[in-house]
């Protein structure tokens, strides 16, 4: 049997709450995208594209051009711990 409690709550369900901005944890209202270059331990396979969305909060949004680098390391150790890569 399958167990429908978020499917059928689908706006209180956890899973689909506000992801949390990637550098400091406070709730994250500016959606980005990061597009892994072929140099990027992130890189797709040949003749593949990636995408990887992320969330910033508003204080963390607001360096986010001083902040790439960081943002970049952040995706990539994230994605090392979680063996994706």
């Amino acid at each position: 049997m399958v167990d429908t409690k978020c499917a059928t709550a689908a706006p209180s369900c956890p899973a689909r709450g506000p992801k949390p901005c990637l550098l400091c944890g406070r709730p994250g209202v500016i959606e980005s995208l990061y597009f892994p270059g072929p140099s990027s331990p992130a890189a797709p396979p040949p003749g593949k594209g990636r995408i990887i969305r992320y969330r910033l909060c508003e204080a963390c949004g607001r360096q986010r051009q001083s902040l790439l680098e960081i943002i970049e390391a952040r995706i990539e150790s994230d994605l090392r711990s979680s063996g994706l890569i």
